[in-house]
């Protein structure tokens, strides 16, 4: 789903490979050499860019509704109640605990956590909100799909016979 990679490219370009952030990596991803650093800039930009031009020029418009913004939180929270439970379970000390460290609850404690996690879902959910708005109000595309027309000359009955 678009907001999903869309979240992937946003959290690793403003979060994680950001200088300024209190949560970069970039340390470690200067470490990436050959495929893994192509790999990373393919998932971490490449991608989203290019879903967000198919949603933008080939998807059929006006198909999302404000409720799924907040359906689509579902799968975030899922995760991170995954990924803290998984670092409950795991040794103190384990090298990648956490996936992120935003969520990194042995150097930050829960509090702080829950407030990075509440931060990122509003943001999230502002992001659905504002890819809602754009499917409104954009064009349709010429090179969207189209539904198929109706069929004016068969009969709308069913059965054998029509």
């Amino acid at each position: 789903m678009l907001l999903f990679i869309l979240i992937t490219g946003l959290v690793f370009q403003l979060i994680l490979a950001n200088p300024s952030s209190p949560f970069n990596a970039v340390a470690e991803l200067d470490r990436l050499t050959g495929a893994r650093a192509v790999a990373s800039q393919l998932l971490h930009t490449v991608t989203p860019v290019g879903a967000l031009l198919d949603f933008l020029f080939l998807t059929t418009p006006r198909a999302l509704r404000p409720r799924h913004a907040a359906q689509w939180l579902a799968y975030p929270l899922a995760y991170v109640t995954f990924a803290l439970a998984r670092g409950a379970l795991l040794t103190p000390g384990t090298a990648r605990r956490y996936p992120y460290p935003f969520i990194d609850v042995a150097q930050y404690g829960y509090a702080r956590v829950t407030v990075n996690a509440l931060v990122l879902g509003a943001a999230f959910y502002a992001l659905g909100l504002v890819l809602v708005a754009a499917d409104h109000h954009r064009p349709p595309s010429r090179l969207a799909p189209r539904p198929p027309r109706e069929n004016r000359i068969s009969s709308p009955a069913r059965g054998p016979l029509k």
